[in-house]
């Protein structure tokens, strides 16, 4: 890991992007990948199974909004210490307040729908955290630019 921040650091000084189109798989970004995609399974499964949102769905969810709320502070820490994105900042912090803001409000749709699409909506939220958080990671190694 020492070495993905070093390369980043010197890509980020020298103004260009780091050679590896996969080196912003650093542990958060890994980290936040595996529990969405965790998220997801679980509750496509209980979905599938016809099962509405539970005790084992709701917490799986929980633990997606603990880990984008420690990956968002992560990111925050780093820009406040004087680090900055290759990629747009604009673009990034978009990316980043949209991760922090999906398990929560997939958290509060199932409160309403306790129908197994409920459990479907946790499922897509695991998926989109994902997703998207690895798109934030991207813009903030700037893989994609020169």
């Amino acid at each position: 890991m020492t070495a993905l921040l070093s390369t980043a650091t010197t890509a980020l000084q020298a103004g260009t992007a780091p050679a590896s189109t996969t080196s912003y798989l650093d542990g958060w970004t890994v980290t936040l990948l595996l529990t969405g995609f965790l998220a997801m399974v679980v509750c496509a499964v209980s979905g599938l199974n016809g099962h509405g949102p539970g005790r084992v769905t709701l917490g799986v969810t929980a633990l997606l909004q603990l880990v984008v709320a420690v990956v968002f502070a992560v990111y925050l820490i780093r820009t406040f210490s004087g680090e900055h994105p290759i990629g747009p900042a604009w673009e990034l912090w978009a990316y980043l307040v949209t991760v922090l803001m999906v398990p929560a409000v997939a958290w509060l749709w199932t409160r309403s729908d306790t129908s197994r699409w409920g459990t479907f909506v946790l499922a897509l939220a695991g998926f989109v955290v994902a997703v998207m958080g690895a798109r934030a990671a991207q813009l903030w190694h700037g893989v994609g630019f020169q």
